[in-house]
């Protein structure tokens, strides 16, 4: 082969793009991925989403439950393809200190190619909608001493947002405190409790009465006296 062949041989094998590097569209399902239903390494539970997050950002949803969990992860986070795992930790559920009742217990882990991405990373915001959810509800992450609150999250009734920078295992769940407020519900009909200015006004309004019928009285006795 002459040098202008060996030339065409080069440019070709130059514009050749590796059946990888397609891969890593939206499409992009490497080998090894944690699969919906089976166990995931490093995370409790069963696998109940996994989402391919591109190095330009995206979001994750499971339900476990009654619950929604959608995982928010900027742009930049990761310089190539990830996995973001979410599973069903039901079985790793604590009773809250004090009592109470688990909302919804779940993991959340990043993969790299099936392999679990360990240590800290940006910060990935974690939404939780649930009609169980009141705004007493608390956000823990379950360790191996128990139940650690976590700090930053926020909780109204029937939603909590909050944000991760490792692969926790998560509860959210209702203290018993904050589930009898919830219950606790206006009697149709009933009469509210009134105190203070309302009760001075009528007791006012009562003595200025007596007072107009004892002038009365006194007028109408000095008449028959008179008369």
């Amino acid at each position: 082969m002459g040098a202008v062949g060996c030339g065409l041989v080069a440019l070709a094998s130059s514009l050749i793009v590796p059946g990888s590097a397609f891969g890593a569209g939206s499409g992009y399902t490497p080998a090894g991925t944690p699969a919906v239903g089976g166990t995931a390494t490093g995370l409790a539970g069963t696998v109940a989403s996994t989402t391919t997050i591109q190095p330009s950002g995206g979001t994750a949803t499971a339900t476990v439950g009654s619950a929604t969990i959608v995982a928010t992860v900027p742009a930049g986070a990761f310089t190539g393809p990830v996995q973001l795992v979410e599973t069903d930790a039901t079985s790793s559920a604590v009773t809250p200190p004090g009592g109470g009742t688990p909302v919804v217990t779940f993991g959340i882990g990043i993969f790299s190619n099936g392999v679990k991405v360990t240590g800290s990373f940006p910060a990935v915001t974690v939404t939780v909608t649930s009609p169980s959810i009141v705004a007493g509800s608390v956000v823990y992450l379950v360790t191996g001493s128990g139940l650690q609150a976590v700090r930053g999250a926020s909780v109204t009734a029937g939603k909590a947002t909050f944000s991760i920078t490792s692969d926790p295992t998560i509860e959210l769940a209702t203290p018993v405190t904050a589930a009898s407020t919830a219950s606790a519900t206006p009697i149709s009909g009933a009469t509210s409790v009134q105190t203070g200015k309302p009760f001075l006004l009528e007791g006012g309004l009562a003595a200025l009465l007596c007072v107009a019928g004892a002038l009365l009285l006194l007028t109408a006795r000095r008449r028959g006296r008179l008369g």
